[in-house]
């Protein structure tokens, strides 16, 4: 009889509607990163651009479930789907986020059925159900729950709604006989612990696929994209700037004496010069919000400056060059004192490929190390 009643309902079919829910969500996300997540970064759905898209998608599905109920007039089979949404927007999406899911679901009941005693008793079911997840949430986080543990629980709840709505005969779902309750608390179960796997490996995959694109685009030492990222974008830039006339500016660096410092003090103190450099490069680039700095070589460094005219460039360099010589590296507790080569050119119309700025950048830098390093050349020549 209990089988009888699970199959009441369309199982296979909530089963492939949940995870077209979820992979067209995956779809939008992997979209949204290949653009806005750091290479080598943990997804973290919870905060940011991701978090936004999330919210929003399962706000419009929570508002389309409510339609399809209205449109229906039957709120029963839809149930576990939305018990499901919440508690999993609750520990993805976090508190805010699933709140925010919640109002939209409260809101879009509200404007379907009316204030009515079946729309009151729909929001204090998931008002309850959001609290109680909101607790069940931040304990797994803090004891670090198994996500065996979590699908358990996430099932004990999902069993006492339909208990109570069974003992209650909530209107949402009356009437509800003891056999359907049970073949709904099963479809909730296998539901669960269908979504919870497929979560875990979709999350597993994008964690996955963002280390390997990190390894293929940044330096691991300096934590700054490599020169296949440099090639890449100085190739757009190129083509977007030359073809307005506006301003593009390269500085070159190179650390100076470094195969010296190397020898004397072994690799493990130039890998520390180099992070070092890195992370000051990268920190005053900030400076501008279009800009990018690379590691192109073993100890040379790009910067690309869209927007940013020869003169400032030329400021931002020599800032550059002073930042970094007032930087205190030690090595076996003695003071490295660490200069750099500057070469410094801004894009013109005689650049007739991508090769003649580049090249040009690169012989104000080696006009600096001619000069016995420690200079900042700036091309002046073309402008």
């Amino acid at each position: 009889m209990m089988i009888n009643a699970w199959f009441q309902q369309p199982l296979i079919t909530d089963i492939f509607v949940m995870l077209g829910v979820v992979l067209l969500n995956q779809l939008l996300l992997r979209g949204i990163m290949n653009f806005t997540i750091n290479a080598g970064q943990k997804i973290d759905y919870s905060v940011g651009i991701l978090n936004v898209v999330s919210v929003g998608y399962f706000a419009v599905l929570a508002i389309y479930f409510q339609y399809l109920g209205y449109d229906l007039q039957s709120d029963v089979a839809l149930v576990n789907f939305r018990i499901l949404i919440l508690i999993y927007t609750m520990i993805y999406l976090g508190r805010r986020g699933s709140a925010v899911v919640v109002l939209a679901d409260c809101a879009s009941r509200a404007a379907f059925y009316g204030l009515t005693l079946n729309t009151y008793e729909s929001w204090t079911t998931e008002v309850t159900v959001w609290l109680i997840m909101a607790l069940i949430a931040t304990i797994a986080k803090r004891i670090h729950l198994h996500l065996l543990t979590l699908v358990m629980v996430i099932n004990c709840v999902g069993g006492g709604f339909w208990l109570l709505a069974y003992f209650l005969q909530l209107r949402r779902v009356a009437p509800l006989s003891g056999e359907a309750a049970l073949g709904h608390f099963v479809s909730f179960i296998i539901l669960n612990g269908l979504l919870a796997y497929v979560l875990r490996a979709l999350d597993n995959e994008n964690n996955h696929l963002s280390a390997i694109t990190y390894e293929a685009t940044y330096d691991p030492l300096t934590r700054l994209q490599n020169y296949g990222m440099f090639d890449k974008h100085y190739e757009e830039l190129f083509k977007r700037y030359h073809l307005r006339n506006a301003p593009l500016s390269m500085v070159a660096i190179d650390i100076d004496w470094f195969k010296s410092l190397n020898d004397q003090y072994g690799h493990l103190a130039g890998n520390q010069v180099l992070a070092t450099i890195g992370r000051l490069l990268d920190k005053e680039t900030a400076v501008y919000p279009a800009a990018t700095c690379y590691r192109v070589g073993g100890e040379e460094f790009n910067i690309l400056l869209p927007g940013v005219a020869l003169i400032d460039a030329g400021n931002f360099a020599r800032h550059l060059q002073e930042e970094i010589a007032a930087t205190v590296i030690r090595v076996d507790d003695q003071p490295l004192a660490i200069t750099v080569s500057v070469g410094v050119a801004q894009l013109s119309l005689a650049d007739a490929t991508a090769s003649d700025f580049y090249e040009r950048t690169d012989r104000m830098l080696y006009q600096s190390k001619g000069k016995g390093r420690n200079q900042i050349t700036v091309d002046t020549g073309e402008q």
